[in-house]
């Protein structure tokens, strides 16, 4: 397009025409990737820089008056403007650590919290918790007494020698109420 048709379509678009928004858009597509391709931006691929680009064509469209300049020579600048400006906003956050963005070392982009070897189980955790859960609710079901033998040697860590003692009762009986709460809750899990 010529400077004229070039002026024609940025008002035209000014007041909405989407068509004329496309053309502009398509005008000015290679100034995009060539200074696309100048800059270097931690964290960002040359699809975002290209969509800022994109941004900062519209942005000029709105903000150009007709008969101060050309409409070229101003989207020019505002699109190195905005490339610039991200540069600048991104260089203010050099130490900061993404864990969504790292390249390989084959330049694909790949996930750092995919990176991170851990010795702990997701599925494992989980699990644990769900049982946790079901085995809260089956001691909230045993009576009183039965609940308050597991509360005690279970939760508090008391010893089934000390319990027996606390309790008056003899190691043999102890244990006897050991394996028949224990019982219980065996025959609540296989329901």
């Amino acid at each position: 397009m010529n400077h004229y048709e070039i002026e024609s379509c940025v008002m035209k678009a000014k007041n909405g025409n989407q068509e004329d928004l496309l053309k502009i858009l398509q005008q000015y597509k290679p100034f995009i990737f060539k200074t696309a391709r100048n800059f270097n931006i931690r964290n960002y691929d040359i699809n975002d820089l290209e969509q800022i680009g994109y941004m900062a064509i519209i942005n000029a469209l709105s903000k150009y008056r007709a008969g101060s300049c050309t409409f070229s020579s101003y989207v020019y600048e505002s699109i190195k403007n905005a490339f610039r400006y991200t540069a600048r906003q991104n260089s203010k956050h050099e130490n900061s650590l993404s864990l969504n963005s790292v390249q390989d070392p084959y330049g694909r982009a790949e996930e750092y919290i995919n990176c991170i070897d851990s010795q702990v189980s997701i599925e494992e955790t989980v699990l644990s918790c769900e049982e946790s859960k079901a085995m809260k609710k089956a001691v909230a079901k045993l009576p009183p007494q039965d609940m308050e033998f597991v509360s005690m040697v279970y939760y508090e860590g008391l010893s089934l020698k000390n319990y027996a003692k606390k309790k008056g009762l003899t190691y043999y009986e102890a244990r006897k109420k050991k394996n028949f709460v224990l019982g219980k809750l065996e025959n609540h899990f296989k329901q």
